[in-house]
């Protein structure tokens, strides 16, 4: 009877604290990349698992050489849709970097754990890795990813259905926008926006109105009256005043959304298509 089995990896003697890792690390990584020119998912999972095997055996615990190769595992395995090995490989990578008090590297691995426990619908763990990963970029100094992060938490508490919560983490990402970047920036458009979706679900219909307001403002100070994202602008307060039953705003709203539209996008465009069935919808309605 014929068994087969899993070639070993590669030994490599493990380095000292006074030798150097580059050269080594050069050729690890090489080895990599090399395994990864085969099209198969498969092969990209199992040469991330020589490369993280060869990493445990060469490089010492505190390393941070072995803390960026448990992440590399992970990203490979993620790409390649192996997303458990992946979790495994982003934790393992989180706890050395914690381990060896390498907080910004921490911060950054725990941002990748959240954004794949999130798309996995893992909700409790998620949110818990956003936290904790505010607090370990807080740690650093470092607030360019906050918004972010704020905003994606926020979406998954609105997910969640904990639209309180959604509601005061988009808050926090407008505050914080604002200090960062000023009054008028993208940034803060968008954060406002968010924030008004969420008022728009909570039935809050003066709030949701006042930040979809700001968001347009901002637009139009940044793009002028005839932009894509001043028609968007124009676009959500249409389905606002549609869903608070004001007609006749809303029919106002959604033809100044399609001529703004209509100096950019071609009619069948599905930004103006989208925008002319809930029009359609609303005089429907009225009939």
């Amino acid at each position: 009877m014929r068994f087969s089995s899993r070639p070993s990896p590669p030994h490599y003697p493990r380095l000292s604290p006074m030798q150097t890792t580059a050269n080594l690390w050069d050729v690890l990584c090489r080895d990599l990349e090399d395994k990864r020119t085969n099209p198969s998912k498969e092969e990209h999972r199992a040469a991330a698992e020589q490369f993280r095997e060869a990493a445990t055996q060469v490089f010492l615990p505190d390393s941070p050489r072995l803390c960026d190769a448990l992440e590399i595992s992970g990203d490979v395995c993620q790409a390649s849709g192996f997303f458990d090995d992946a979790i495994r490989d982003f934790e393992d990578s989180l706890k050395h970097n914690l381990k060896n008090a390498n907080l910004g590297a921490a911060a950054r691995v725990c941002t990748k754990l959240a954004f794949l426990l999130d798309h996995m619908e893992k909700n409790a763990r998620a949110k818990e890795c956003y936290l904790r990963a505010l607090e370990l970029f807080s740690s650093v100094h470092d607030l360019s990813q906050h918004c972010m992060l704020l905003s994606n938490l926020a979406a998954l508490e609105k997910r969640s259905g904990h639209l309180r919560e959604a509601i005061q983490h988009y808050t926090e990402a407008v505050d914080l926008a604002v200090r960062l970047y000023g009054e008028v920036h993208p940034q803060v458009a968008l954060a406002c926006n968010n924030l008004g979706v969420a008022h728009m679900e909570s039935r809050d219909w003066t709030n949701a109105e006042n930040e979809y307001m700001r968001a347009l403002g901002i637009h139009e100070k940044l793009y002028g009256a005839m932009n894509p994202e001043v028609a968007q602008a124009l676009a959500n307060l249409a389905v606002l005043y549609h869903s608070s039953g004001n007609v006749q705003k809303a029919d106002a709203f959604y033809r100044a959304a399609i001529k703004t539209y209509a100096a950019f996008l071609p009619p069948d465009d599905p930004a103006v298509v989208s925008v002319r069935k809930n029009q359609e919808a609303l005089l429907t309605s009225q009939k």
